[in-house]
């Protein structure tokens, strides 16, 4: 990373390259009969964003691509037994921080949240920060290959699928 003068810091070559992958997963989000017209056309928008992460003029535009599983009556607690109500992979943009997670979210029989991250990874672009700049506990390509595999997760009841690219 390099200081580049404004509050923002400037990504290096090779993780810059590193993160065009995610372009993989904006397409993909982008073909998915879920996705709205709408959303599919700021597929483009999204790939430049990603395309400019080194460039700290595109950080002011927020920016999100997700694939949702949602099993609705568990998620609303009519389900007295709890489980599994939603899986999430979602890549996020947000004053100047890169996110890129996928996890599961349950509820048990008591009523009680439980997460289950699977992939977790940001950049934070900002140039004071009080953390870690980076950290990609796996490689991007088991994100977006999971990502990808979504429909293996769709059970009979996890069966809402909703997916978005939004700026």
């Amino acid at each position: 990373m390099k200081n580049s003068g404004t509050k923002y810091w400037i990504i290096d070559n090779t993780t810059l390259e590193k993160l065009q992958v995610l372009k993989q997963f904006v397409d993909f989000v982008a073909g998915l009969e879920e996705t709205s017209p709408e959303h599919k056309n700021n597929a483009e928008k999204v790939k430049y964003l990603i395309e400019n992460l080194g460039n700290p003029e595109t950080f002011e535009k927020e920016w999100m691509v997700s694939i949702d599983l949602c099993d609705l009556e568990i998620q609303a607690k009519i389900n007295k037994e709890g489980g599994l109500y939603w899986k999430k992979w979602w890549v996020t943009f947000e004053s100047g921080r890169l996110e890129i997670e996928s996890e599961s979210e349950f509820i048990d029989k008591d009523g009680q949240l439980d997460e289950e991250p699977h992939y977790y990874g940001f950049v934070d672009f900002n140039k004071v920060i009080h953390w870690k700049r980076m950290l990609f506990e796996k490689d991007l390509n088991i994100f977006i290959e999971d990502a990808m595999n979504f429909k293996s997760y769709v059970t009979e009841t996890l069966d809402v699928i909703e997916s978005e690219i939004y700026i």
